[in-house]
C-alpha cells in the first residue's frame, strides 16, 4: 500500500491523540475533489487544516491528511480517540463506489488494524449529527472487514442484475443485512418466510448497533 505524503501548511500544530479506539468513515459530499480542496475548505472553517487523517480518491490513491497520531477535525465530540478516513465522492447521490476506492479503503483499514488491533470501524452517522458517509456508501462492507484481510461479504449476487430491485438489494448486501445462497444467488422473486423476515430484521438492528 502506498500513501502519498503531503506537505500541508498547518495553521498551528495539531495536538497528539492519547487514545485510538475508532476508525470513522466519511465521504467528501463532493463528486470530484482533491485532498488539497478539502484542506482549503477546512481552513476556511477556521481549522488548522484538513481534518481527516486519510483521503482516498476514486482511483484508489491514498493521501495523508493529519498525522495519524494527532487529533483530527472530522466528527464533533469524538476527535480525541478516532482516525478519520474520507472518500472522494458524494454517496448520498452516487450509488456505486469504484472497486479501486473500495479496495484502497479496505487495505487502509487493514493497515491501521496492525497498529490498533481492537479498533472499531464506524460511519460518521453512527456517532450522530450527520448522515455522512451517505446512503449509498458501502458502510456495512467495511464494518464486516475481517482481521485476516478477507471480507466475507460477496461484492454482488449472480441473479439480481437487471432486476427492478437490483440497487436496493445491492444496498442491503453491502450493509450486511441480506445474503445470497450457497451458489451466490439471491432468488429475488422467491417468497419470504417469517424466519427469513426475523433474520433480516435482526441484521438491521445489528447494523444500527442495537
Amino acid at each position: 500500500m502506498t500513501i502519498i505524503e503531503t506537505n500541508w501548511k498547518w495553521n498551528g500544530t495539531p495536538a497528539k491523540r492519547s487514545a485510538t479506539t475508532h476508525i470513522v468513515l466519511h465521504h467528501a459530499a463532493a463528486k470530484t475533489c482533491t485532498a488539497a480542496d478539502v484542506d482549503s475548505w477546512h481552513k476556511a472553517n477556521g481549522w488548522s487544516g484538513i481534518g481527516y487523517h486519510y483521503f482516498v480518491r476514486k482511483n484508489g490513491r491514498i493521501y495523508r491528511g493529519r498525522p495519524e497520531n494527532t487529533v483530527g477535525a472530522h466528527v464533533i465530540g469524538h476527535n480525541s480517540y478516532s482516525i478519520g478516513i474520507c472518500a472522494e465522492g458524494d454517496y448520498s447521490t452516487e450509488t456505486v463506489m469504484t472497486e479501486a476506492q473500495k479496495s484502497a479503503i479496505q487495505e487502509l483499514i487493514r493497515d491501521i488494524k496492525t497498529r490498533y488491533p481492537n479498533i472499531k470501524v464506524v460511519g460518521h452517522k453512527d456517532l450522530g449529527g450527520s448522515d455522512c458517509p451517505g446512503t449509498y456508501y458501502p458502510l456495512g462492507y467495511f464494518k464486516n472487514y475481517k482481521e485476516s484481510g478477507v471480507n466475507t461479504m460477496p461484492k454482488t449476487l449472480n441473479d439480481i442484475s437487471g432486476h427492478y430491485a437490483e440497487k436496493h438489494i445491492q444496498k442491503l448486501l453491502d450493509c450486511g443485512i441480506v445474503n445470497g445462497d450457497d451458489n451466490g444467488n439471491y432468488r429475488p422473486n422467491d417468497p419470504i418466510t417469517r424466519a427469513d423476515a426475523a433474520i433480516i430484521a435482526a441484521n438491521v438492528l445489528s447494523y444500527l448497533g442495537k
